[in-house]
């Protein structure tokens, strides 16, 4: 019995040492597994909403924003307007013209026999951005014959013309850093002289850059103020062979006034020279003309006198 007894207590504790060991078999697993699930779904939702893994291929394939570059535009025209009173409308351009903060850069002004004035050439010079509205007010001071309007772009030229700036700054700034480190009169002036050619080409590229500014902020406008009924008819370049022709005809007309010019400046001392080369021609002539008064020779008088011999 003792040995049934104990083989049943040795079944029971091999019963309980093997669910023992299920259990924490099942727990280590159940514990793994629990810490693995978060993991993969931590990685899917960071994928599916691109916050950390899948933020940074987006924001690397995103194209980049170009840099906004301010056109550079120069504006120019003519415009050709008849009025009544040409005076009175002239003085109406000045003021809309200082309204709009513009210049008058030149005049030209032209009148009848009595005194009044008939005609105006003006160059205005307007802000680019008011060049439509300034076309605008004119015309509303009489009646528009012509108009001619350009625009150029010179974007690239600008851009250029500053890039050009930045890299001359730079090599000057790089020559006044050896112009420290020269020791010998030789280099001192081998650096100075190249830096003089640099600053002065510096100073080109910076007129040049002022130029540009001016003809892109200022508008060019070319105004002809003409008495109604006298205002010039532009007429269309002609071409081909009648425009040969008349360049031709000019061209013989204008080498034809050339030579008259000439000939009328040279013709007075002509006259003068012809006064005094004449009679000195004619008196040589005449000298020429009379015969040499020579004495006879003395042999053939003594000839003539002496005798013939005896006998003959």
């Amino acid at each position: 019995m003792r040995r049934i007894r104990g083989a049943v207590a040795g079944v029971a504790l091999l019963g309980v040492a093997l669910l023992a060991g299920c259990g924490a078999s099942g727990s280590s697993s159940g514990s793994s597994s629990g810490a693995a699930a978060p993991v993969q779904k931590q990685d899917s939702g960071e994928a599916a909403d691109g916050s950390s893994t899948g933020g940074a291929p987006q924001s690397q394939n995103k194209p980049q924003a170009e840099p906004t570059v301010t056109r550079a535009i120069i504006k120019t025209g003519s415009l050709t307007l008849e009025a009544d009173d040409v005076d009175g409308t002239r003085q109406k351009v000045i003021t809309a013209v200082s309204g709009l903060r513009g210049q008058i850069a030149s005049e030209d002004t032209g009148s009848n026999d009595e005194g009044r004035i008939t005609r105006v050439n003006l160059v205005l010079k307007v802000p680019t951005a008011s060049y439509e509205t300034a076309i605008q007010r004119l015309s509303e001071l009489g009646k528009r014959t012509q108009i001619h309007q350009e625009s150029t772009d010179v974007t690239e030229q600008v851009v250029d013309v500053e890039s050009r700036i930045a890299s001359q700054r730079a090599s000057l700034a790089r020559m006044r850093a050896l112009m420290t480190k020269a020791n010998t009169i030789g280099e001192i002036v081998s650096v100075e002289t190249e830096l003089t050619r640099r600053e002065a080409d510096l100073e080109s590229l910076l007129a040049k850059q002022k130029n540009l500014a001016l003809q892109t902020e200022l508008a060019t406008l070319a105004l002809t103020i003409a008495e109604k009924g006298e205002a010039p008819v532009k007429k269309d370049p002609d071409r081909g062979f009648v425009a040969g022709l008349k360049g031709g005809w000019d061209a013989f007309t204008a080498t034809f006034a050339a030579l008259a010019t000439a000939v009328g400046a040279i013709l007075p001392f002509a006259v003068l020279l012809a006064l005094i080369v004449v009679p000195l021609w004619k008196f040589r002539n005449r000298l020429r003309r009379q015969p040499a008064m020579t004495p006879a020779p003395a042999t053939a008088t003594a000839t003539a006198s002496t005798p013939p011999p005896d006998g003959k």
